[in-house]
């Protein structure tokens, strides 16, 4: 292959990468500027000491997690667009946020979701949030157990802050933030499926998988157009760029799975299956179940045979209750947004959950909707938040 086609390949690459990264030709090559921040200078709620430089977290606090603050005096914070974090022994049940107040709203704490990175050090591009801007006053680290796959009593292990730095824009800095994000420890996320792409956390970057598709695609049309008399050796190296390519994607998916499964076994392991289905992120709601289940029985009814309607502060609370419930004959309700007028059609229990709506009754025997609509109804548990109740003319008092 011609040195000079080899040296063009070359070039479209490095050019497709700097236009994948976002690389501006006004910045520097290297920050101009660095604030360097030890971790002990930050200061936890509760539960932390400081351990030479860095400022160990041995307990969480009473939510479970851990918030580290520190003040700064930042003028502008479009001087400062690169955040560097460097933890140690934080575990894959943890996810990460940064928090911060602006000057000119100091009661008002914003947050910023950030990648755990695959090493002890990561890197965020903060310019790509538009909330961070103006003057700083301070920063810090939220550290919370992993939202809805983790539960809260296991998720929590001692970590140690080591160091936060600001950097001033450069080259350097946002492609060590892409490489966060490119290579960053993933958590299981609600998705069905789990792919290739971004499939939790905040999207801050181009698709890898598309830079390496382009990537390919263009090298394939220079070799076709530059050295169009060697088919044979053309296909090869495409055969290998892709194979390359593959293996590259596959061992990045291959590694968040890894992440994941050592979540996993660090929430569950040693549990047998009753103490696994006690450990859920939703164990309020696997109780609210029972509950129900046994309440229907007390009443002398069938659990697995009555017609009952759930309703829940959230869809998802709405649909894990549904799911915790089963085999009962669920399906989901807005009691206020609709459907309560057909609920006379079969006799029908309902059960509410975080719900400032309905409201019972109990001297008229009659559960109120709304201010137009108003059903005669039992209560069979009052406990909240839970709520259980049996419509119909019959189950009045």
């Amino acid at each position: 292959m011609p040195r000079a086609l080899v040296l063009l390949i070359v070039a479209v690459w490095l050019v497709l990468i700097a236009c994948f990264v976002e690389l501006s030709p006004f910045q520097s090559p290297w920050p101009r500027q660095r604030q360097h921040i030890d971790g002990a200078e930050f200061a936890a709620f509760s539960g932390a000491q400081t351990d030479g430089s860095a400022l160990a977290v041995p307990a969480a606090d009473a939510d479970g997690g851990a918030l580290l603050v520190r003040s700064v005096d930042i003028t502008d914070a479009a001087d400062w667009p690169v955040l560097r974090y460097r933890f140690a022994a934080l575990a894959p049940t943890l996810e990460l946020a940064f928090v911060y107040r602006r000057a000119d709203s100091p009661r008002d704490v914003r947050t910023i979701p950030l990648t755990r990175a695959r090493g002890s050090v990561g890197s965020v591009d903060l310019s790509r949030e538009q909330e961070w801007r103006g003057a700083i006053s301070e920063i810090g680290f939220a550290v919370y157990p992993v939202t809805q796959s983790v539960p809260a009593a296991r998720a929590f292990h001692p970590f140690r802050l080591e160091s936060a730095e600001l950097w001033s824009p450069s080259w350097a800095g946002r492609l060590a933030a892409v490489a966060t994000e490119w290579s960053g420890r993933r958590s299981w996320s609600l998705m069905s499926i789990s792919a290739l792409g971004p499939d939790s956390g905040a999207v801050r970057t181009r698709s890898p998988v598309l830079l390496l598709a382009l990537g390919l695609g263009l090298t394939a049309v220079l070799l076709l157009q530059f050295a169009p008399q060697q088919p044979r050796r053309n296909l090869k190296i495409l055969a290998v760029a892709a194979a390359v390519a593959w293996l590259l994607l596959d061992l990045r998916w291959s590694l968040n799975l890894a992440d994941r499964h050592a979540a996993t076994r660090l929430a569950y392991a040693g549990l047998d299956w009753p103490e696994r289905q006690r450990q859920l992120p939703d164990a309020d709601l696997l109780d609210a179940a029972e509950r129900v289940r046994a309440t229907l029985r007390e009443a002398g009814a069938d659990p697995d045979r009555v017609r009952l309607l759930v309703d829940a502060e959230s869809d998802f609370v709405r649909a894990r209750l549904i799911y915790h419930l089963a085999p009962t004959r669920t399906g989901p309700v807005n009691l206020v947004g609709w459907g309560g007028a057909n609920f006379l059609s079969e006799p029908v229990y309902v059960a509410t959950y975080a719900q400032e709506a309905p409201r019972y009754d109990a001297e008229q025997g009659l559960l109120q909707i709304d201010s137009e609509l108003s059903l005669p109804a039992q209560a069979l548990l009052d406990a909240p938040p839970l709520h259980l109740y049996r419509l119909g003319h019959e189950a009045a008092p």
